[in-house]
C-alpha cells in the first residue's frame, strides 16, 4: 500500500494537470511522457547531489539551527528545482512546438510528475508508513506540480516574451520550495511549521494565476492568428 500510494497520487494529479490545460495546450501525450522521464532523471541528478550535500555538510549544517535555512534553501531546494530546470534550458525551449503559454505549463508538469513519483517511492520504500505516504500525497505532490507550473510559465515567458524571465523560472520556484522547506524542518518553534501551509495555499493561488493568465494569453494569441 505504501508504495501504491505515491504512484495513484502522481497520476491523478497528471491527468488532472493534462485534463485542465491540454485543450488549451493541444500538446501530444508523448511530450508529456518524455518530460515525466526527464523527471525520473531529474530525481536522480538531485538525489545524487543532496547524497553529496549530506556527506560532507550535514555535521556542519547541525552546529546551529539557524543553518537549517541553507539546508533548505541550498541543500534541497536549489537542488531539486535546478535539476528539473535545466531540462527547459538544455532540452525543452528548442522543441518546435513549444509554441504556447500552457505548453511550458504542461512540461512543468510532467517533471514534475517524474520527480515526483521517485521521491514518493523512496520514501515509501525509506519509512514504511502508509500515513504519511497519505499525508505526503496531500502536500508534497500537489506542491511540486504548483513549482513546476510557475517553473513552466515562467521559463515559457522568457521563450516568446523576454530575457529577464530567464533566472525568475528557476529564483522563483527556489524561493517557494525553500520557504515551504524551512518552515516544515526548522527547530525554532512547531508554531512556525503551519506557515509552510501558508507556502502552500499561496502557490496554489499563484498556480492558479497562471494557468488563467496562460489560457487567456494563448486564447488571445490563437483569434490573432486565425
Amino acid at each position: 500500500m505504501t508504495f501504491i500510494v505515491p504512484v495513484v497520487a502522481v497520476a491523478f494529479y497528471s491527468l488532472f494537470m493534462y485534463l485542465m490545460l491540454h485543450r488549451h495546450s493541444a500538446e501530444s501525450p508523448l511530450y508529456m511522457l518524455l518530460c515525466v522521464a526527464m523527471g525520473i532523471g531529474s530525481a536522480a541528478i538531485a538525489f545524487g547531489l543532496e547524497f553529496l550535500w549530506n556527506y560532507f555538510l550535514v555535521t556542519f549544517i547541525a552546529t546551529h539551527p539557524s543553518l537549517i535555512i541553507v539546508e533548505s534553501f541550498v541543500g534541497v531546494s536549489l537542488i531539486e528545482e535546478t535539476s528539473k530546470w535545466v531540462w527547459f534550458v538544455l532540452l525543452i525551449r528548442h522543441w518546435s512546438h513549444f509554441d504556447r503559454y500552457t505548453d511550458g505549463i504542461l512540461y512543468g508538469c510532467g517533471l514534475a510528475a517524474g520527480f515526483s513519483l521517485v521521491e514518493g517511492l523512496l520514501y515509501g520504500f525509506v519509512h514504511l508508513d502508509t500515513v504519511q505516504s497519505l499525508v505526503r500525497s496531500l502536500t508534497a505532490v500537489p506542491v511540486h506540480f504548483m513549482f513546476g507550473i510557475i517553473m513552466g510559465f515562467l521559463f515559457s515567458r522568457y521563450k516568446f516574451e523576454s530575457d529577464r524571465f530567464y533566472w525568475f523560472s528557476l529564483l522563483i520556484p527556489v524561493i517557494l520550495h525553500g520557504l515551504y522547506d524551512f518552515f516544515i524542518l526548522q527547530q525554532f518553534a512547531e508554531m512556525l511549521m503551519g506557515a509552510a501551509l501558508i507556502v502552500f495555499a499561496g502557490s496554489l493561488s499563484l498556480s492558479v494565476w497562471v494557468c488563467r493568465t496562460a489560457y487567456r494569453v494563448d486564447r488571445r494569441n490563437m483569434t490573432n492568428i486565425s
